[in-house]
């Protein structure tokens, strides 16, 4: 039986993410006894002008609200999508794809992916 969970995000470590000048906190992973559908959910940092390098989440959908800052989201098949704070984006699993930042301030984002 799963129980109440509790976590501080200011007490997780900031790590490298994705290639790239982006960073995340991993707030919650497969590894903490909430779900066994959640791969994880991360807050993620790219700074002025970074972005996120080319990857894929292999058999895992991703949602993402935008919390701070603007920019693009590629596709590999070219396709492109802007984003702002307060937008929600559903990127498929195994879709490759990059995220950049393209304002004037760092960007933030709330990442949470699931298992197919």
């Amino acid at each position: 039986m799963r129980k109440p969970f509790k976590k501080n995000i200011n007490k997780v470590q900031i790590e490298e993410a994705h290639g790239g000048s982006g960073r995340r906190q991993l707030l919650l992973s497969k590894n903490d006894p909430i779900s066994s559908q959640l791969e994880a959910m991360t807050k993620g940092i790219i700074p002025l002008k970074g972005a996120y390098d080319w990857h894929t989440h292999e058999n895992t959908d991703e949602f993402f609200l935008v919390t701070q800052g603007i920019g693009v989201i590629e596709f590999e098949d070219g396709t492109k999508i802007e984003y702002s704070k307060d937008d929600l984006i559903y990127i498929p699993s195994n879709t490759k794809h990059r995220i950049e930042n393209t304002g004037k301030v760092e960007n933030e984002f709330i990442f949470v992916r699931i298992n197919q």
